[in-house]
């Protein structure tokens, strides 16, 4: 199901009331001293990733025809977030901000480049992913550029996690250079249920 960004910015119109109830703690990963837990191919598969996360959540990263694939958790090959992708070459980058309420992880933030050298629409998005027992999916994108752009990602994430359904809902966005170019689609979207 497709929103329009009109409806999706709409949506965002409650934001802010939670932000100080969090906190963040930030961990970073470097690929290489991640344990590899799918070898490249000889085409265009570099390979999958587990890096160490916080609180025990795994942060499993994979490139393919260079671009990212995200999910948090031990067995986050199979959840949502990781068949996500934005269209163009991107990367994932580090480090991950985790939000935390007493502790706990509920969702993670991470900037992605998005879009080569060449590319006239290159930009850098952050990514808000929520962070469920045995899922974790897209939630939410802000255009890098946009103002305050780690702080409102930081609003989206407390704001917006507690009553995200993976499996329903749509992603939003925050930006003021148009729709990141990824699918707006619910997880059971994604998997042809």
């Amino acid at each position: 199901m497709r929103r329009t960004l009109m409806s999706l910015s709409f949506a965002m119109g409650t934001i802010g009331a939670n932000v100080a109830d969090n906190t963040s703690f930030y961990t970073r990963f470097d690929l290489p001293k991640c344990r590899l837990i799918e070898p490249a191919d000889e085409y265009v598969f570099a390979g999958t990733w587990a890096c160490d996360g916080y609180g025990g959540i795994d942060i499993i990263q994979s490139s393919a025809d260079d671009r990212s694939f995200v999910a948090f958790g031990k067995e986050g090959k199979s959840h949502c977030a990781f068949r996500k992708t934005f269209g163009p070459f991107n990367t994932a980058l580090s480090p991950i901000e985790w939000r935390l309420k007493d502790g706990v992880p509920f969702a993670a933030i991470e900037r992605w480049n998005v879009g080569g050298e060449t590319d006239p629409t290159a930009a850098s998005w952050l990514v808000i992913t929520a962070i469920r027992a045995n899922e974790s999916c897209h939630m939410h994108y802000v255009a890098g550029s946009y103002p305050n752009a780690n702080e409102q990602a930081r609003r989206a994430a407390d704001d917006l996690a507690d009553n995200f359904d993976c499996e329903q809902d749509v992603p939003t966005v925050d930006s003021k250079i148009g729709a990141p170019p990824i699918e707006f689609t619910a997880c059971r979207d994604l998997s042809g249920k």
